[in-house]
């Protein structure tokens, strides 16, 4: 009897050694359960940081990319607006050279009686 006493509570030591190391690692399960959940936690913020960050570049490259587009077609506007300018001066200046030489023969005619009147009053003097 007494050796089944003492098997007995060698059996209950045993059991409460592995009683207290199952205690032991289901501390330490919850552990690492809590740090996953915390490197969890930190990996979606992160994640959801460089999202905002890569939203926030597109936005303002979207913006830029507009910006370009507008000056583009102003540009564009603007360089159509001095071509007809262009063109519409050079037909101007035709015009006025036209008119320039029309000018310049109408003196040299109206010189031509001038010079034989001056000529015809030195010959009178």
């Amino acid at each position: 009897k007494k050796r089944l006493v003492v098997e007995k509570e060698e059996l209950q030591n045993a059991l409460d050694e592995a009683e207290g190391a199952l205690e032991i690692e289901q501390g330490k399960v919850v552990r690492t359960q809590l740090e996953l959940a915390q490197l969890k936690g930190d990996i979606e913020k992160k994640i959801a940081e460089k999202e905002e960050e890569f939203e926030s570049s597109r936005k303002n490259q979207n913006r830029a990319m507009d910006s370009v587009q507008a000056s583009i077609e102003i540009e564009s506007k603007q360089k159509g607006e001095a071509q007809r300018a262009k063109k519409f001066l050079e037909g101007h200046l035709n015009e006025v050279e036209v008119q320039l030489e029309t000018a310049n023969r109408s003196n040299a005619e109206a010189r031509k009686p001038i010079a034989k009147l001056h000529s015809q009053i030195q010959e009178m003097q």
